[in-house]
């Protein structure tokens, strides 16, 4: 391999390591298009399966699939087993995302196969929680879930590896949790915890939503509250909109309890809006407290003013959804506050359905800031500005940084 092409193709893995995509992914798409001039199968291989892991990060699970399968058939060609195994584990976790969960158990076996044939303790650990994360969301054999879950984390802690072992600990928190162990759970989850924030994981945000689950089931509901609400903050940061989803769902499950059913239907609307946006179906095994919940709240609301709730929270940002408290009015959507409350503060609209962090990013690169001098000035990582940019992009239709500043002059965000 020529010196400038090993060292283009380590300039984009370390550019994604840093969560600069704008940079790592121009970076591979040169890496990719040189690949293809020297007929290097294996570079492009790599270069395909490093823009299957921006556009995973980015919640595009299309273009994830594409590239990701197509760096698998070629790193399959090469005989290159290792960058198989790699890309098998990329693909399961798409996959599962998507709900194809029996696939995906294929592909978390095969990888783990390949993983230990090569000695590869990092392959084998993560394959392992992976393929025990695949079977929870599924309901598949608890046993077999906490057997995969010691072992993950036997090797994790083998070899020091903090992240791996932060969420194989969540993972166990949270098997633990469905089968009504608070204390173990808790117990697990303090310690992921710790170490997801001495590292800086973004797992923080999930680890949130299971210790809001944790206080729910305890009937500390307001602890539980704080907890979803700390989590969506988080989420909002990173711009996770998975987490986001899940954040929505255990706040509306809390709002229902406390005798708030049009409030919890919008917020159940919009969870399900973003879910149908990125491609992520809730998981079967929140399933039956999720369904029972919605059917509570539904028969204290009445069907025809539940229908009507869901569908003004499907129309709604999240942000709109928790402002969205008050009765319904059908058929036109309300978000009016209780009389008894202040007058909330109208939530600013935009064009093209910009959201207020996404003008704030605009109005930033209008001014000739780059993504990291972006971040800095809005106290987020230049991923998150990637990801704003990635949406303000797509929503007002253009595909340049010059394009965009023309847009805010135009429409007067300057």
């Amino acid at each position: 391999m020529p010196v400038q092409l090993k060292a283009l193709k380590a300039a984009a893995h370390l550019a994604y390591v840093r969560s600069d995509d704008d940079r790592a992914e121009a970076l591979s798409e040169e890496c990719l298009a040189r690949c293809r001039e020297l007929g290097d199968r294996g570079g492009i291989a790599f270069s395909l399966r490093l823009l299957g892991l921006i556009a995973w990060w980015r919640y595009n699970y299309v273009v994830a699939y594409s590239r990701t399968e197509g760096s698998l058939a070629l790193f399959r060609e090469v005989g290159d087993k290792e960058g198989t195994a790699w890309s098998l584990s990329n693909l399961a976790d798409i996959v599962s995302k998507q709900g194809e969960y029996a696939r995906a158990i294929s592909l978390r076996e095969e990888s783990l196969a390949l993983f230990r044939a090569l000695g590869n303790i990092e392959g084998m650990a993560f394959s392992l929680v992976g393929l025990a994360e695949v079977l929870f969301l599924s309901q598949g054999d608890p046993t077999k879930v906490h057997t995969l879950l010691e072992e993950g984390l036997a090797l994790c802690r083998g070899v020091g590896h903090k992240d791996g072992t932060a969420w194989a600990l969540g993972l166990s928190a949270e098997a633990f949790l469905q089968q009504g162990d608070t204390i173990k759970a808790r117990s697990l989850l303090e310690e992921s915890m710790v170490l997801s924030r001495e590292i800086g994981e973004r797992n923080v945000a999930w680890l949130l939503i299971v210790l809001g689950r944790v206080a729910e089931s305890l009937g500390d509901y307001t602890a539980a509250c704080t907890l979803y609400e700390e989590s969506l903050a988080t989420g909002r940061e990173a711009d996770d909109k998975l987490n986001i989803a899940f954040c929505l769902e255990g706040l509306a499950d809390v709002v229902a309890i406390q005798g708030e059913p049009a409030w919890s239907a919008r917020l159940w609307g919009a969870a399900e809006a973003l879910r149908d946006a990125i491609g992520a179906p809730l998981p079967p095994v929140y399933h039956t407290d999720y369904d029972r919940s919605v059917a509570a709240a539904r028969a204290q609301l009445g069907e025809k003013s539940f229908a009507a709730a869901w569908a003004e929270g499907r129309s709604m940002t999240p942000e709109q959804a928790l402002a969205a408290q008050g009765p319904v009015t059908i058929p036109t959507p309300t978000s009016a506050e209780p009389p008894s409350t202040p007058p909330a503060k109208p939530v600013p609209t935009y064009p093209d359905g910009l959201s207020t962090r996404e003008v704030e990013v605009l109005r930033l690169l209008a001014q000739g800031l780059t993504d990291v001098q972006i971040a800095e000035q809005l106290v987020i990582s230049p991923r998150t500005v990637n990801n704003h940019l990635t949406s303000i992009y797509s929503k007002i239709q253009v595909s340049s940084r010059s394009a965009a500043t023309r847009y805010a002059m135009e429409h007067q965000l300057v």
